[in-house]
């Protein structure tokens, strides 16, 4: 087939694959005459995008996607884990005081209440103190009075 009747089937819409690889071919290596050379920079970019294309798909390994699949599973475990874990551990939120940023714990039951939380300290240091040993008033502001 002459490469005329080739550019008018292109600019019909007729051609195959194969046929615009010819046309691709013809116009990027040797001589185009001179009644052609208008055409010649539109074969040269399509040929040039598809070979970009190319490079950009066979630059990529197969094996990446596979690594990825596995990275991505092992982060999913490690963040189930975790949370599970969490959830387990600190399951009693208020008896862990996490809602308040100041707590006390004493004998095993969280207080946020300062005033309490004075009380049940010094009736516990009190219930250690020996004759011996005396411990000074402490005011609202926990400091000796």
């Amino acid at each position: 087939m002459d490469i005329d009747e080739l550019l008018n089937k292109y600019f019909e819409g007729e051609t195959t694959a194969e046929e615009e690889s010819r046309l691709r071919t013809f116009f990027t290596t040797g001589h185009t005459p001179a009644r052609l050379e208008a055409y010649k920079p539109l074969f040269v970019y399509f040929d040039r995008e598809i070979s970009r294309s190319r490079m950009k798909e066979t630059r990529r390994p197969r094996h990446v996607r596979r690594i990825a699949y596995i990275i991505s599973g092992v982060a999913a475990c490690i963040l189930l884990f975790v949370g599970v874990r969490r959830e387990l551990l600190l399951s009693d939120a208020e008896e862990l005081c996490l809602c308040s940023p100041n707590y006390v714990i004493i004998n095993g039951r969280c207080y946020t209440d300062t005033q309490k939380a004075h009380t049940l300290a010094f009736e516990a240091l009190r219930e250690v103190a020996t004759d011996d040993v005396s411990f000074p008033a402490i005011g609202p502001s926990g400091y000796e009075e």
